[in-house]
């Protein structure tokens, strides 16, 4: 994982486990899908989303995009890195 990849995971992880709890949090296998889980709803899950645009200053296009790719944390992370690969 590289530095980035690392940056987005955890501030996934951080506003997953503001929702569950860090323990659990710590737990989730990362590739179990978060909506389908009743992780996190899908409110929460666009919430999180929006708030990864503001502070990585992204501007995530998922028009091409399978939805089960980013619904886990490493789907989300590699989709965002591959973004973040694209317009550098």
């Amino acid at each position: 994982m590289s530095f980035k990849e690392e940056a987005y995971y955890q501030f996934i992880l951080e506003k997953i486990s503001n929702k569950i709890g860090e323990i659990k949090a710590n737990e989730l296998d990362v590739n179990i899908n978060l909506i389908e889980h009743g992780i996190l709803d899908s409110l929460d899950f666009i919430s999180m989303l929006m708030e990864l645009e503001t502070k990585f200053g992204l501007d995530l296009d998922f028009e091409d995009v399978d939805p089960t790719t980013f619904t886990s944390i490493s789907g989300l992370c590699l989709l965002i890195a591959g973004e973040v690969n694209a317009t550098s």
